[in-house]
């Protein structure tokens, strides 16, 4: 993501320019600090300029309103919220700037609440045919086209969502019907193989969608041409669950 995407990202306030500050002083430490860390920092700074005057600030109720597990929200999202809210405010302090650090203390040792949720195969059809009605839209071109596709990936070959999210066109043999999924968890690689008809739904997709099949290009793109981001696309399978 570029300096100029950072800006247009975050919202103007009193806090934006700290909170970028803190992005680009991450980033010179060659840490990395990007993905879901970005957005959770993007949150974190529209709640601050809402609660701030003109200088920028985090008093101790901003932060402790910011930490609070939210309604529906695993403990492990909570935990890495705060946990950017306290790197955020540690800068802040030695900007010589008025912040509240969350003590480490805070919640309680955190605890594996994870559910896997179990579709049907009624609730798989429903959904895929919900991804089918996708309109077209100028400003995602390729959505009605990439969404049903990277459904039936899911689905039909239970990958992760990066797996599937950062899968390049070269890596997706649809001759033997194989994916190639290249150090994913652990540091990983595995092949991933696909039935009959998914192998040919898929080779339909990538003449819709032009590829050539030695490009380094992201199989499901986004509108950018880069990766979706998982933020974006849990929101666009919320709204077909919906």
């Amino acid at each position: 993501m570029t300096e100029t995407e950072f800006k247009v990202l975050f919202p103007d306030g009193p806090c934006t320019d700290v909170c970028l500050d803190f992005l680009r002083f991450k980033r010179g430490l060659g840490q990395k600090f990007a993905g879901s860390d970005i957005y959770r920092l993007r949150d974190i700074c529209c709640q601050m300029n809402q609660a701030v005057g003109e200088a920028p600030a985090l008093s101790k109720e901003t932060a402790l309103d910011i930490a609070q597990r939210r309604n529906g929200e695993s403990q492990g999202t909570q935990l890495n919220r705060i946990r950017v809210l306290r790197k955020l405010a540690e800068y802040m302090v030695s900007m010589d700037m008025d912040a509240y650090i969350i003590p480490r203390h805070f919640t309680q040792k955190y605890k594996y609440d994870f559910k896997p949720y179990i579709f049907s195969q009624e609730q798989i059809t429903a959904i895929l045919k919900a991804a089918d009605q996708v309109k077209y839209c100028p400003c995602s071109p390729y959505a009605h086209i990439v969404i049903p596709a990277i459904l039936r990936v899911f689905f039909g070959c239970g990958l992760r969502s990066s797996e599937a999210r950062l899968l390049k066109v070269n890596r997706v043999n649809l001759d033997t019907g194989i994916l190639i999924i290249e150090k994913s968890k652990n540091n990983v690689s595995r092949y991933v193989p696909m039935s009959g008809s998914l192998t040919v739904y898929l080779r339909k997709y990538a003449v819709a969608m032009g590829f050539d099949r030695v490009s380094d290009a992201y199989f499901f793109p986004s509108p950018t041409g880069g990766a979706y981001h998982d933020t974006t696309f849990r929101d666009r399978f919320r709204t077909l669950l919906s």
